[in-house]
């Protein structure tokens, strides 16, 4: 088995059993639902990871600053969304031009 299926198994395993324990407390089609959907979709995405060959190899950069950037763009666009749109609206722009980054990075790689 390959290691990322192997993590994904166990995290399904930890949504199996966390699903178990809320059915100790409620009976909420719903929350027993989304908890035990989330598992079955894990236990697909390890599927598919078993299945798949090894990746290529490429260069991959220790620090990324478009990375950085984007993950601060969101930051102040999820907080414009309480402080006003004037942030909102500079935090999209910064995760717009990070995103552009690293795609850019993901390209040349």
């Amino acid at each position: 088995m390959s290691r990322p299926s192997v993590v994904l198994l166990v995290w399904a395993g930890f949504l199996v059993v966390l699903g178990l324990v809320l059915l100790a407390w409620t009976r909420s089609p719903l929350m027993n639902g989304l908890l035990f959907g989330a598992a079955a979709g894990t236990v697909v995405l390890a599927v598919v990871a078993l299945r798949s060959r090894e990746p290529r190899r490429r260069f991959v950069p220790d620090v990324s600053f478009p990375t950085a950037l984007t993950a601060v763009g969101i930051g102040l666009a999820v907080t414009g969304s309480a402080v006003g749109t004037w942030l909102l609206l500079i935090g999209s722009g910064l995760a717009l031009v990070g995103l552009a980054g690293v795609v850019r990075e993901l390209a040349r790689a």
